[in-house]
C-alpha cells in the first residue's frame, strides 16, 4: 500500500474516532418525560414568531379578511396580533383568541408573486389544547403547514384537514363551526381544556410547530 492509501486509512480512522467520542452513538438514552406525549416526535425548536411589519399586514390583508376581522372582534374574538417569522416578508398569521378562551384562530397568509402581481393565499387553522395534546381544524392548501405533513402528522382524532385555501368569510365560518362541534365532543369525553391567554397562546403553539 502506497503513502496515498495509508493517508486515506488514517483519515477514515480519525473520522470514526471523532464520531465515537463526540456523538456517542451507543450511549443509552435516558427516558424523557416527553416520551409518552403526542408532542414527543415534534421538533423542540422554539417558535420564533414576531410582530409582522405593520405596513405589510395593512397593505396586503385582503379586503374580505379585513371585514371579517372587524366582525370577529365584534363577536368577542380578541385580536392578539399579526405574526411572521423574523425578517420574513411573505408570511403572516393573524391570530385571535376565541371568546371562550378555549381556541386560537389563525388566518395564515402567504404572499405569492412579485410587486405589481402579488397574490395573498389564506389558510385557516384553529387550535385547542389540553395539558399534553391538541385539537386542530384547518384549511391548508396543499398541506402547506409543516405540521400537517410527514411523520409528525397529527392523528385523525386530533386533526380535521381540508385541502383548500380560504378566499371569503363564507369559507371560514363552516370551519369555525366544525371546530366548535369537535371541541364539544372532546369535552364530553372528559377532556380538560387549557385556558388560553394573550401570554400563553404563542408558547402553546410552539409545542405544535416550529
Amino acid at each position: 500500500m502506497g503513502p496515498g492509501g495509508i493517508a486515506v486509512l488514517v483519515l477514515i480512522a480519525s473520522a470514526a474516532a471523532y464520531i465515537l467520542v463526540a456523538e456517542k452513538p451507543f450511549r443509552k438514552k435516558g427516558r424523557s418525560p416527553w416520551d409518552d406525549s403526542p408532542f414527543a416526535g415534534l421538533a423542540k425548536v422554539p417558535l420564533h414568531l414576531v410582530q409582522a411589519p405593520p405596513e405589510m399586514a395593512e397593505r396586503l390583508t385582503p379586503p374580505w379578511q379585513a371585514e371579517l376581522t372587524q366582525k370577529l372582534r365584534q363577536e368577542g374574538y380578541d385580536l392578539v396580533g399579526d405574526y411572521s417569522y423574523s425578517s420574513t416578508l411573505f408570511f403572516w398569521a393573524r391570530t385571535f383568541l376565541a371568546p371562550d378562551r378555549k381556541s386560537v384562530l389563525l388566518l395564515v397568509n402567504w404572499v405569492e408573486g412579485k410587486e405589481g402581481g402579488k397574490v395573498v393565499i389564506s389558510n385557516l387553522e384553529i387550535y385547542s389544547f389540553t395539558g399534553n395534546s391538541f385539537l386542530l381544524t384547518a384549511c391548508a392548501q396543499d398541506g402547506a403547514a409543516k405540521l400537517l405533513t410527514g411523520a409528525n402528522r397529527p392523528t385523525e382524532e386530533q386533526l380535521s384537514l381540508h385541502l383548500k385555501a380560504v378566499f371569503a368569510e363564507s369559507a371560514v365560518r363552516p370551519i369555525v363551526e366544525e371546530h366548535r362541534r369537535r371541541l364539544k365532543a372532546w369535552e364530553e369525553k372528559g377532556t380538560i381544556l387549557r385556558e388560553l391567554t394573550r401570554e400563553n397562546v404563542l408558547p402553546s403553539l410552539s409545542k405544535v410547530f416550529s
